[in-house]
């Protein structure tokens, strides 16, 4: 029997144009209300069948201490186990997001492996299945599984579709080091001490057009930079650069600064490049779908 050819797909990077943090569960999750859209920074992952019924990972660079740490193998597993699949899967995964970056790599190569292992296995699983799976996994998950830029309330699972987005033109910036999400919660926490934004702030930056790169916003930028000064010196590189607005990215470290026009883009992530040489800097316009849109 000829084997089916591997399937090929991208994992998009994501972008928080505001994030707001609105309380805290119980369970110690916090509530959010975020803007996010995609950006073209992306991993790579190849899916091969594997009758002998295993799971085998590949990833390079590596991101975890063990492959069962990986997101794409635990993502890999609780669909073979919860749905009793005989077949197996042999996985390349391709990493360009950096880690622990505030980009979102790690569910992005999670959610498209739900969304590729859901066609090669034949699961049939419904949008609604995936994205219950998808949360169990991590609370970035579902908007990747969502694939268009949303609104996402709550601790990521109530999913809104937004409007067209602005043409800005971005420089995004990673300085080279990681924060842990968990660290830059606790020191938001001791910051704002249980005095969460209100709710509404990211549904009324939606309502108001999100035109104005000024009205960026983060609630955990300045635990971040805290925690991590070369946060700081991003965002003020970009502005020096006559970057229109700025923002950090989830839980940082990623930064990113809205141009006016491509040229003046292009030119500030050039600079910043050669004077930064252990900065990542990548140009480009946000993404309002998936790379993968309609090949799932």
């Amino acid at each position: 029997m000829m084997e089916p050819a591997p399937l090929i797909y991208a994992a998009p990077a994501k972008l928080n144009l505001t994030l707001r943090v609105v309380g805290r569960r119980a369970d110690g999750y916090h509530l959010l209300e975020t803007v996010m859209a995609y950006f073209p920074l992306q991993d790579t992952l190849q899916f091969s069948l594997d009758r002998g019924g295993g799971i085998h990972l590949s990833c390079e660079p590596a991101v975890t201490a063990s492959v069962a740490d990986n997101l794409v193998y635990r993502a890999a597993e609780r669909l073979k186990t919860g749905f009793g699949v005989e077949q197996g899967v042999a996985i390349q995964l391709r990493k360009q997001i950096p880690h622990g970056a505030g980009l979102g790599g790690g569910s992005s190569d999670c959610a498209t492996t739900l969304l590729a292992l859901n066609r090669l296995w034949g699961l049939q699983l419904s949008a609604a299945e995936l994205a219950e799976i998808g949360l169990g996994l991590g609370a970035d998950v579902p908007i990747f599984l969502y694939q268009r830029a949303a609104l996402a309330q709550g601790i990521g699972e109530r999913l809104s579709p937004m409007p067209a987005l602005p043409a800005w033109h971005l420089v995004v910036v990673n300085p080279g080091v990681a924060l842990s999400t968990v660290a830059v919660f606790k020191a938001h926490a001791a910051q704002v001490g249980g005095c969460y934004t209100p709710p509404g702030a990211a549904q009324a930056w939606l309502d108001g057009g999100i035109q104005h790169a000024h009205q960026l916003h983060n609630d955990l930028q300045q635990a971040a930079v805290q925690l991590c000064p070369q946060v700081g010196s991003v965002l003020e590189a970009l502005l020096e650069q006559g970057a229109d607005g700025v923002c950090m990215s989830g839980s940082g470290t990623t930064c990113f600064g809205v141009f006016d026009d491509e040229v003046n883009a292009v030119n500030a992530a050039q600079t910043l490049r050669q004077n930064n040489a252990q900065w990542l800097v990548i140009e480009g316009k946000m993404l309002h779908t998936h790379p993968c849109l309609g090949q799932f």
